[in-house]
């Protein structure tokens, strides 16, 4: 083997540069927006997997709560910024791994250009690299399992394709104990060995990757055999058909929040990527690229099929169109040599404008969406950018005054707070009973309250004659005699929290004491 040149070092040098340089700003980014704003309505409700911990949970497996322990030293920097740390750390891990990915299927520049257009998603920069979802540790494993995969697959079955098939099986249960759509990612792999590589059904090593990955599974699958497999039943019916026909509103609203959360521009390139590769025009000689549209496609046209009948969110299927950015990398790559070719500068243009409108909407609200949309109550509830807003402000208000009215005695010490759905529930549990010995319980069916049902059998559920506080907001009001699962025999007349943006109240949040329950249900 001739050893590189002097020329070839300084040459992989320079390439080095441009990755590092987009790591680092692409973190410290991301780091500011983690810090800056208030948990949405998800992360708060994930909040509760890493304040409650379990083998498994209802909506997921326990790898975000898991792993929001870890870098926040199991709660103790309570912040949102170490809250979204995981995400942060997430998105710059996956930034490299797409750079290593892109690399294994042509040369550095195709790796350079697989981390651009990484950045430029919303997806992978935001949903996963900024916000604690699922979707989050999920990318990681997925990725690197890609790639370990790719490896494995590159040549003969030699000692080293076996030990990266056996990296792969890791990440592959690592991944699913982030989510249950993993499952797609096995399945690719799967039908890449049935169809272009069968001589591994053959090796031990392909029978003690599964074994791997169904031990790293077991956990999950035990708390649902406790609970009556009440996780899988629920994510079953949500894609089951139901008997109204095709809604084009469901269908539509799929298809523009994929494009939004890919980056229109970037979804075009994928597209042009995987009609290029049908065509068999590519040229690249390496046949376990096929991998990558065996992975990413059915998981993709799964959700499309069910946004036919039912309504879906555009970041279910996020994992399968990270996939495919590579190939989107190697197509742009046949035709291009520019550090930065067009299509990649007008995606990041993209992305930069969008993050710099939605960060003013959020701190200012210049766009006046909430005269746009009102509920009968002439509260705005359309501006979403509220959804991330107004949080600490309820926190400043609330703790003083459950302080005052304990101290004067017309409160119980560290009553509960209760709610009626998921959220605001968790939205309660972090900002308004974090460090202060209250704690929150919801009432009504499984359905609206989610892994609840097992926080309120951990606090001894609802208790008769105790008392309560509720609280509720001008944009999701819903006054306390309306739950009828719960009644209790006086309610106070609300204390009022404002919300101020810029100077001026937004909504509202009310603060009601609920005394002497009388009945459940």
């Amino acid at each position: 083997m001739v050893p590189p040149n002097l020329t070839t070092l300084k040459n992989r040098a320079s390439n080095s540069y441009p990755i590092l340089y987009l790591l680092i700003l692409s973190a410290v980014v991301r780091a500011l927006l983690a810090a800056g704003f208030c948990l949405g309505n998800d992360e708060a409700y994930y909040y509760t997997y890493a304040l409650y911990p379990a083998l498994s949970h209802f909506d997921h497996p326990p790898m975000v709560g898991w792993v929001m322990q870890l870098f926040s030293l199991d709660l103790y920097f309570n912040t949102e910024f170490f809250i979204r740390m995981a995400s942060v750390i997430a998105g710059t891990i996956n930034t490299w791994l797409m750079y290593c990915i892109g690399r294994h299927l042509r040369d550095e520049r195709t790796g350079w250009y697989a981390a651009l257009l990484y950045t430029a998603s919303i997806y992978g920069f935001i949903i996963v690299g900024v916000f604690i979802l699922p979707d989050a540790p999920q990318s990681v494993f997925w990725l690197a399992a890609i790639l370990f995969l790719l490896k494995a697959f590159k040549g003969e079955i030699d000692k080293t394709a076996k030990q990266n098939f056996l990296l792969a099986s890791v990440m592959i249960g690592l991944a699913f104990l982030s989510k249950y759509t993993t499952a797609y990612l096995w399945l690719g792999m799967f039908v890449y060995i049935l169809a272009y590589n069968r001589k591994w059904l053959k090796t031990k090593v392909f029978y003690l990757a599964h074994l791997i990955m169904a031990v790293m599974f077991s956990p999950v699958l035990w708390w649902n055999m406790q609970n009556g497999f009440v996780s899988f039943l629920f994510h079953s019916g949500r894609v089951e058909p139901q008997a109204t026909p095709f809604t084009f509103d469901y269908f539509l609203t799929e298809i523009l929040g994929e494009a939004l959360y890919t980056n229109p521009i970037v979804l075009v390139l994928i597209i042009l990527s995987v009609v290029t590769f049908f065509n068999k025009k590519y040229n690249i000689g390496k046949p376990e690229t096929k991998l990558l549209l065996w992975s990413a496609l059915p998981l993709i046209l799964t959700f499309l099929l069910v946004s036919f009948f039912r309504r879906t969110l555009p970041h279910w299927n996020g994992a399968g169109y990270l996939t495919l950015m590579p190939l989107a990398a190697l197509w742009l790559r046949n035709r291009s040599e520019a550090i930065f070719p067009k299509a990649l500068k007008a995606s990041l243009a993209f992305i930069l404008v969008l993050l710099i409108l939605s960060t003013a909407q959020i701190l200012t609200g210049f766009i006046p969406i909430e005269k746009l949309t009102k509920n009968t109550t002439g509260s705005s509830i359309g501006d979403y950018s509220l959804e991330v807003y107004g949080w600490r402000q309820l926190r400043e208000g609330f703790i003083p005054l459950a302080d005052k009215y304990e101290k004067e005695g017309k409160m119980p010490a560290n009553s509960p707070i209760v709610s009626y759905r998921w959220f605001p529930a968790a939205n309660f549990s972090y900002y308004a009973a974090r460090g202060t010995g209250r704690f929150v319980m919801a009432t009504g069916d499984t359905a609206s309250i989610h892994k609840y049902v097992w926080i309120n059998q951990l606090h001894g559920s609802f208790r008769l004659n105790s008392d309560a506080w509720y609280i509720t907001s001008s944009r999701d009001f819903r006054h306390p005699r309306t739950i009828n699962t719960l009644y209790y025999n006086k309610i106070s007349q609300p204390d009022t929290i404002p919300i101020f943006r810029m100077g001026k109240p937004v909504y509202y949040f009310y603060v009601y004491r609920l005394y002497n329950l009388q009945m459940k249900r």
